[in-house]
């Protein structure tokens, strides 16, 4: 995916921002953000697991099959449906809640793969439960936040249809589209390959760490400012192993475009982090991230491989197998 990737990611981000009424906004970080010698080593990692999670029974469904927006059993709201219907989004799948809606060129083997990706980050043992119920609530949560799966470029980008979407409905959609998993091919027979599932991991790891590990543990995972531990370690990173290719660093100005937010900066370098870490290939790195996994591990600091590392907060350990069961294999 190399650069170009994380280039239109946060230009689509800063526009989808201003338009998205679920988004928090954050405050604006100096554009190049400065380095915090303040060792973190010794720092005492705040717990709060926060109040009790009562799931609802979208939360509680390992379903990761494909139907219609205006299956009843999604429990999508009237508006959705004739929205997203209206515009050709005519393809659904809610595992444990989390809203995946597809363009209807995008076949369901590549929806279907979309969804077990997410509930296998959510539930990571396999035995029908999500792991985490309080983050499992958060990304269930389709009017704060959701992925679309957009087939046509022309029409989402320059036809202004992420935007309407995002007026209309008031939730940020983190796309998953066809030309990121593809790139100029259409969608053939054959099952998402490769690279197709790394663009996938990206996306949805993204979408659980802003909108579900990020506001249940903000002390720890937030990315709505500089304050949490995951985001000073990007801090701390910035301008010596990690580098946006959108951000300016002395001496290596970045491209067209702005990662300097936090809910932008952080998260992509979380998302590298967190997928090395696990055993996978992250879809791109960023200048100067290392490229073994033991490169990385010298460089992280010890209070955030112990978070990382902590069962309370259930981050994948190991590389995905993509293979999450259908709901009625898990009932039998």
């Amino acid at each position: 995916m190399a650069y170009t990737q994380g280039m239109r990611k946060s230009i689509l981000f800063l526009a989808f921002v201003a338009l998205s009424v679920a988004c928090t906004a954050t405050p604006t970080p100096p554009a190049t953000p400065v380095r915090d010698s303040t060792p973190e080593s010794s720092t005492p990692v705040p717990i709060d697991v926060g109040a009790p999670v009562t799931p609802s029974r979208d939360v509680l469904s390992a379903d990761v099959d494909p139907k219609p927006c205006g299956a009843s059993e999604l429990g999508i709201s009237e508006k959705w449906i004739r929205v997203l219907e209206a515009n050709n989004f005519r393809k659904c799948v809610r595992p444990f809640g989390v809203l995946i809606g597809a363009d209807s060129r995008v076949p369901d083997v590549y929806i279907a793969q979309a969804a077990r990706i997410v509930a296998e980050v959510l539930d990571p043992d396999m035995d029908g439960i999500a792991n985490d119920l309080k983050v499992a609530a958060l990304v269930a949560d389709y009017e704060a936040a959701w992925i679309p799966m957009p087939a046509d470029i022309d029409r989402w980008d320059s036809g202004g249809l992420e935007q309407e979407l995002g007026a209309t409905l008031g939730s940020y959609g983190l796309m998953l589209p066809r030309w990121w998993m593809l790139g100029d091919r259409n969608f053939g027979d054959s099952n998402p390959d490769k690279h197709a599932k790394t663009v996938m991991v990206e996306e949805i790891v993204h979408f659980m760490t802003q909108f579900g590990y990020s506001p249940a543990y903000p002390e720890i995972f937030g990315v709505d400012d500089w304050d949490s531990i995951i985001a000073k370690e990007a801090k701390l990173a910035s301008c010596d192993w990690w580098q946006h290719p959108e951000n300016d660093c002395p001496g290596n100005p970045g491209h067209e475009g702005d990662c300097s937010n936090p809910s932008c900066d952080v998260t992509e370098f979380y998302q590298q982090v967190l997928v090395m870490r696990a055993g996978m290939e992250p879809g791109w790195a960023g200048i100067g991230f290392p490229s073994t996994a033991d490169g990385l591990e010298a460089k992280l600091s010890s209070a955030l491989k112990r978070v990382m590392d902590d069962p309370k907060y259930h981050q994948i350990n190991e590389p995905l197998r993509f293979s999450y069961p259908d709901r009625h294999q898990l009932k039998s």
